[in-house]
């Protein structure tokens, strides 16, 4: 029996890491370049927006505190998860027939089970951060100031 996980060839590393760089290039550049910058102007005149009765300070406190690591919590399973429950029920790791990057020895028993409690701890430590965050959030908001004068102004510029 082999005792090491296959590897992946030069060409399925190289075809890996240029899809990772095919979705994770535009989503920086276009954080970088549109996002932040319009996030950076919205949040000085966010008290002057609303949306169906929520201010848009709000959204952004609780999209910053609740919706952030929430979605970091989701992102983290949907990558993860299902394959972090595999190895638990398994016992194994690397699961059978999953490639590797590098020589790695397969591990049974109870050494297999660091990775994934270790995954669950960030997902649920995410999701209580994001619990505390609604609190935070809605201590934050409680005393929205109105839009003046002069923001508005500003907006008109």
């Amino acid at each position: 029996m082999n005792d090491f996980a296959p590897l992946y060839t030069t060409r399925e590393r190289i075809q890996l890491v240029l899809k990772i760089l095919a979705v994770a290039a535009p989503v920086y550049l276009l954080a970088r370049f549109w996002f932040f910058p319009w996030l950076k102007n919205y949040a000085s005149y966010a008290n002057c927006h609303s949306y169906g009765g929520v201010n848009g300070v709000q959204l952004l406190m609780y999209g910053v505190f609740v919706l952030i690591p929430l979605s970091l919590a989701l992102l983290i399973w949907l990558l993860e998860g299902r394959r972090s429950l595999k190895v638990l029920r398994i016992g194994q790791y690397p699961l059978p027939g999953e490639k590797v990057f590098r020589k790695t020895r397969y591990r049974y028993g109870r050494g297999t089970m660091i990775q994934p409690l270790t995954v669950f701890t960030v997902i649920a430590a995410l999701v209580g951060v994001s619990v505390w965050g609604g609190f935070q959030a809605a201590n934050i908001t409680s005393k929205i100031s109105a839009c003046s004068s002069e923001q508005l102004r500003q907006m008109g510029d």
